[in-house]
């Protein structure tokens, strides 16, 4: 009598429809992973777009004067948005009049992108009760680093300042932007919006598209 050998394993397709499944099903998880990840750093960025707009509208509404700082009267952070260093500086100059002038420095490689987030945050934190607001934003977005990783610093009147700027849970330096008839270079003048606009590039880091995340 003969004995019938059984099969056992997989045939050659077989193996190929498991691990076809198999990677189909990892494809999903990483898919749905990253896109949990990405709603919680939508939510972050929403909510650090909401404590900067609470703490524009205090500067507003505080009056623009403290200590030695001469805000001369503009509503909002100057619209320093893609200024190089000199022209941040020389804005400033303008702008503050402070003794001893304006100088960004540090070890870190600034980029002009930088600009406009660094001249909002500097301006917002001198005000006492805006400073108590910008303490809300989780730390892990505030920086000073350049594109070389190194810190950057401003010094105004004397006094040398962190040159800190806010960025999104992907990396990206917010946008601040916000043009003020007053405050401009070489005398041109551009309109002015009622309330400034800050933009995170979102998932992408790539402004204009359609994942930006924006307080209006």
């Amino acid at each position: 009598m003969k004995k019938r050998t059984g099969k056992y394993g997989l045939t050659l397709i077989e193996m190929l429809i498991v691990v076809g499944i198999i990677a189909l099903l990892t494809a999903m998880i990483v898919g749905i992973a990253r896109r949990i990840d990405n709603q919680s750093k939508e939510r972050l960025t929403e909510n650090t777009i909401a404590i900067i707009n609470t703490a524009l509208g205090q500067f507003k509404d505080y009056g623009y004067d403290y200590n030695d700082i001469n805000y001369r009267g503009f509503v909002f952070p100057l619209d320093c948005s893609d200024y190089g260093i000199v022209d941040v500086e020389a804005t400033l100059n303008d702008a503050l009049e402070p003794v001893g002038g304006v100088a960004i420095g540090g070890v870190g490689t600034h980029e002009p992108d930088y600009s406009g987030c660094e001249v909002m945050y500097f301006l917002l934190s001198q005000l006492p009760e805006c400073r108590t607001t910008l303490d809300k934003i989780d730390k892990s977005l505030i920086t000073s680093k350049g594109s070389n990783n190194q810190g950057m610093t401003i010094t105004i009147g004397g006094q040398i300042y962190p040159l800190l700027r806010i960025i999104d849970p992907w990396g990206t330096t917010l946008r601040y932007d916000y043009y003020d008839e007053t405050f401009n270079l070489n005398g041109m003048k551009k309109s002015r919006r009622t309330f400034p606009v800050i933009i995170s590039a979102g998932p992408d880091r790539i402004f204009g598209t359609s994942d930006d995340v924006k307080n209006r």
